[in-house]
C-alpha cells in the first residue's frame, strides 16, 4: 500500500502542500479556518505525519501534558474539585515539571474514542506540548497505543502496562505487608475492599497479568492470606469505587452482623475513612473490634479518629522519575527502549490497627476462629 504524503492531504484540502507542511510544523502561522480544512483532510485520510522529520526543527514548547483517561469523578456533590489521590499526583507532577523548567498542562477524564485521540494528537501537532504523562485505568489503552505508533513521547504513571514506559509503586508487596501487620496484631478474619469500578477483584487470578494498582493490591492480599494459612471468604471481598460512600457501604455490609471480619483492608484512604464512620455508626470500636487499613497515606490520615494506618507511596520521587523518563524520551525520540520503574512502599502504622504482638506471626498463636469477635 502506498504511503500517504502531505501532497495527498493538500489535494483533498484544496491547499498547497507547503500550507499543509506549515500546519504540521508551525500551526500558529496559519489562519484557523485553513488549519481546520487541513485537519479535516488529515482526519479523513487518517494521515500519520512523519514525526521524526518534524522533530528535526528542535523547537521545544517547554510544556508537558498530564491527561487522565477513562476515569470518572466521584463524590460529586458540587462542581468543586474533590480531594483525591489523583489530584495529589497532579500536584506533585507539577512540582517535578517546574523543577525541570517545564509547565504541566492538565486535562481530566478523557475517554478512548476518536475525539480523545484527535485532542491528544493535536496537542502535539499544534506544537503545544513536547510529551505526555498519562493516567489510565486499563492496559493497552487505544489512544496511547496510537500516539505511541505515531512516535509521540508518552509515559504512564500508576499502571504497569508492559507496552509503555511507566512508573508504578509496589502495590502487591504492600498489600502482603499489610496482611502481615494485621496478623501480627492478632487478626485472622481479614476482609478486602477493592477499588475497581466495573470488574471487581475476585475474578482476577494470580497467574493473570496484573497491571492496575487495584488488581495488584488484591493479589497481594491473597498472597498474605495464603502465607498465613487464612481462609479467603468471597463474601468478605467487596468491590468499591474509591469513594467515601463506597467505603462506608462496604464496612456496613461486612460488619452489620455478628459474623464479621476483625480487620478490613481498603484499597485507598478515602474508602477507609468512610469505613471508619460506618464502624462508629455500628457501635464498633477501632481497632479493638475491627482494624482498618488504607492506601496512599494522605495528609488527613493523622486527623481521623482513630488515626488511619495506611500504605505510604513515594509520590514525589515517582513524579520526579516520571518527568525525567519523559524528558529523556523527548530527547531520544524514536528510541524503542522502554523504561519501567517500580518504587517500594512502606506501611505507616497509626491508631486504626492493633499493636503488633510478635508471637502472633504464627497461626498457632492466634485465637480460634470466632474468639476475637466476643
Amino acid at each position: 500500500m502506498t504511503r500517504l504524503t502531505i501532497k495527498d492531504v493538500a489535494k483533498l484540502a484544496g491547499v498547497s502542500f507547503q500550507t499543509v507542511s506549515l500546519v504540521l510544523n508551525h500551526p500558529e502561522k496559519v489562519a484557523p479556518k485553513t488549519r481546520e480544512l487541513v485537519q479535516s483532510a488529515i482526519d479523513t485520510l487518517n494521515f500519520i505525519p512523519n514525526v521524526a522529520a518534524r522533530s528535526l526543527r528542535n523547537i521545544s514548547t517547554k510544556t508537558l501534558a498530564c491527561v487522565m483517561f477513562n476515569g470518572a469523578s466521584y463524590d460529586n456533590r458540587s462542581e468543586r474539585t474533590q480531594d483525591t489521590h489523583g489530584n495529589s499526583v497532579v500536584q506533585t507532577l507539577t512540582r517535578a515539571a517546574d523543577r525541570a523548567g517545564y509547565t504541566l498542562l492538565q486535562r481530566n477524564w478523557m475517554g478512548d474514542d476518536a475525539a480523545s485521540l484527535a485532542y491528544a494528537r493535536d496537542l502535539f501537532l499544534a506544537g503545544r506540548i513536547d510529551g505526555m504523562i498519562a493516567m489510565v485505568t486499563t492496559a493497552g489503552h487505544s489512544v496511547l497505543t496510537e500516539l505511541q505508533r505515531m512516535g509521540f513521547p508518552c509515559v504512564i504513571y500508576g499502571m504497569a502496562d508492559p507496552q509503555f514506559n511507566h512508573v508504578v509503586q509496589s502495590d502487591r508487596e504492600a498489600a502482603l505487608a499489610v496482611v502481615e501487620h494485621l496478623v501480627q496484631g492478632g487478626c485472622r478474619r481479614i476482609a478486602f475492599v477493592t477499588g475497581a469500578r466495573k470488574e471487581h477483584a475476585p475474578v482476577i487470578r494470580r497467574e493473570q497479568a496484573v497491571t492496575t494498582g487495584s488488581e495488584a493490591r488484591y493479589i497481594g492480599y491473597l498472597d498474605g492470606m495464603d502465607k498465613y494459612g487464612l481462609p479467603v471468604r468471597q463474601d468478605w471481598i467487596v468491590p468499591g469505587d474509591w469513594s467515601l460512600d463506597s467505603g462506608y457501604r462496604a464496612a456496613a455490609q461486612l460488619c452489620g452482623t455478628a459474623d464479621r471480619p476483625d480487620a478490613i483492608i481498603l484499597s485507598n484512604d478515602r474508602m477507609a475513612l468512610g469505613a471508619l464512620k460506618a464502624l462508629h455508626d455500628l457501635g464498633l470500636h477501632v481497632p479493638n473490634d475491627v482494624s482498618v487499613v488504607g492506601f496512599d497515606n494522605m495528609r488527613y490520615d493523622d486527623f481521623s479518629i482513630p488515626s488511619l494506618t495506611s500504605v505510604d507511596v513515594p509520590m514525589f520521587e515517582m513524579s520526579e522519575c516520571t518527568v525525567r523518563i519523559l524528558l529523556d524520551c523527548i530527547e531520544k525520540r524514536g528510541s524503542s527502549d522502554l523504561v519501567q520503574r517500580v518504587f517500594p512502599t512502606s506501611l505507616v502504622v497509626r491508631g486504626s490497627t492493633r499493636a503488633v504482638n510478635p508471637a502472633s506471626g504464627s497461626i498457632s498463636e492466634l485465637p480460634a476462629a470466632g474468639e476475637q469477635n466476643k
